[in-house]
Order: structure tokens, then C-alpha cells, then sequence
């Protein structure tokens, strides 16, 4: 399988932070991932350059669940313009550990091109340490083709090598999972 999409590992871990901090474990958040404008779409893996979070451009669309209006793709056309770069794919989070699309991340994608990649991190992107724990979803001939795991791995590479090969520990990231519960229920 083909890489599509690589990230450095320090971008990574902001993009994963700032998706946490943004939801504040009760709403989905999300960013557009940028790739510099010169490089060939079907020259791949594209380098991740930067991000563009979704309320940093709307600051009104993380409603609980994400609303982007026009006003948004327009601040995301004059960023890309102004730095040359163009959007390659976009990340959102979800509530629970569930990372396939919903019937309305299929029907109402953030961009509708063939060869974006839409990725999904589960429990609102806290406690997530890996690439293999995303949902990793790829715009082909109109519909969307799904991967999971260390196939989602495979198409998502940090910094030109599997994250998964140095995954944290299965009792890490369960431990991590049951402390972002716990501070939630400390929270209400």
C-alpha cells in the first residue's frame, strides 16, 4: 500500500494536542492538513507542512459537533494562497472509539476531490499516541475507501516510518483512555 500523506513526529503531536485541547473532551474538533502547492497531486506520500484548524478559520463552527461555514473556506483559500499551499486532507474527532464516517462524513465531506484524505481520531484525540488508532479514510472515484489499524498505518507515515512500529504499549494507551474518563466525570 501507498503512502499517502507524511508528518513530521513534532506536527503531529501539535495537531493531536490542539484537536484535544479545542474539544475540551465534549466536542468534536477538527484541522485541514496542508501540503506545499508545488508538489504534484499524484506525487506520493505528500509532506504534511502545516495545519489549519477548523476554528482558527471559523471561529464559530465547533458547535459540539463542526459547522464550517463559507467564511471559513474562504480564510482557508486566502491561507493557502498567501503560503502556497493546498489542502490535502482534514482530521476531526469523535466522541467514542469509533473512527469509520458517519453517514454525514461520507455525504458532506470537508473537501470533495478525489485523493483526499480524511482522517478520524476517536475520544476526542486525548490519549491518542498513534496513527494505527485513527480512522484513515481516502476520497476514490466519488465514494470513500476505509482503513483501520496498521493499515492506517501504512498510509499515514511519521516522518517517512510507520508510527506503529513504535506504538505505545496496548496498557499505555488504556490507562490514558481511563484517565480522560475519569477527568471528565471530574469535570461535570
Amino acid at each position: 500500500m501507498t503512502a499517502r500523506l507524511t508528518i513530521k513526529p513534532d506536527l503531529f503531536d501539535v495537531l493531536l494536542a490542539g484537536l484535544a485541547e479545542r474539544g475540551q473532551g465534549h466536542r468534536e474538533s477538527g484541522a485541514f492538513l496542508l501540503t506545499d502547492r508545488t508538489h504534484p497531486d499524484n506525487q506520493l506520500p505528500q509532506a504534511v507542512t502545516a495545519i489549519a484548524f477548523y476554528d482558527d478559520l471559523d471561529p464559530d463552527c465547533l458547535t459540539g459537533r463542526i459547522d464550517f461555514h463559507a467564511a471559513g473556506y474562504t480564510a482557508l483559500q486566502n491561507l493557502c494562497r498567501r503560503n502556497g499551499l493546498r489542502v490535502a486532507g482534514d482530521i476531526h474527532t469523535h466522541p467514542a472509539h469509533r473512527v469509520q464516517q458517519s453517514r454525514l462524513d461520507a455525504t458532506h465531506p470537508m473537501v470533495a476531490r478525489d485523493g483526499h484524505v480524511a482522517l478520524i481520531a476517536p475520544h476526542f484525540a486525548a490519549g491518542v499516541t498513534d496513527v494505527s488508532q485513527l480512522g484513515v479514510h481516502v476520497r476514490v472515484n466519488g465514494d470513500w475507501a476505509s482503513y483501520y489499524g496498521e493499515q492506517a498505518a501504512d498510509l499515514l507515515l511519521v516522518s517517512g516510518r510507520r508510527l506503529a512500529a513504535v506504538r505505545t504499549p496496548w496498557w499505555r494507551r488504556m490507562l490514558s483512555r481511563f484517565r480522560f474518563r475519569r477527568e471528565r466525570q471530574e469535570t461535570r
